[in-house]
């Protein structure tokens, strides 16, 4: 039994493009029906407290969004499937350095989601166009005659 007709329910307003930090709450293994890709698809979750005020009261228990790009490994051995793994796997600040994948291990972890409004079937709709660490990761330090605007001479060896 729903709450409401369904008839009287109304489109909520799309978050705003921007960066929202997320939540993995769920990792399910799919196949899609097209291609017979076989992928994970993520959940993520952003909390109600990120969501503007204007629009706040639409997304009590904050807004979902799915990530449905991360293909599986096991089935797609391409090197661009593995990195583009290995950086989905940095960006939830887990450690790439591994032989084996647990999607559970991905449950709770949380990523920089950068938000972008996009055509679907003739209607916005905001998506996940990227996913990013929270934290930049730091900077390699420079020499310190670098850092003062003078060439470094390298040595012959």
């Amino acid at each position: 039994e729903l709450e409401e007709n369904l008839a009287d329910v109304e489109k909520p307003p799309e978050l705003p493009n921007g960066n929202y930090t997320g939540e993995v709450q769920d990792v399910q293994a799919q196949v899609a029906a097209g291609s017979g890709n076989s992928y994970f698809s993520v959940r993520f979750v952003i909390p109600a407290d990120q969501i503007p005020a204007d629009i706040a009261e639409h997304y009590e228990d904050g807004a979902i969004f799915y990530w449905n790009r991360q293909l599986n490994p096991a089935v797609h051995k391409d090197r661009r499937s593995l990195f583009n793994l290995r950086r989905f796997i940095e960006a939830l600040g887990l450690d790439s350095k591994t032989t084996t994948i647990d999607p559970n291990e991905w449950m709770g972890q949380r990523a920089k989601l950068v938000m972008k409004a996009s055509a679907y079937q003739g209607e916005m709709r905001q998506q996940i166009a990227a996913i990013e660490p929270l934290e930049a990761p730091a900077a390699k330090a420079a020499p310190a005659a670098a850092k003062r605007g003078r060439r470094v001479k390298a040595k012959a060896c």
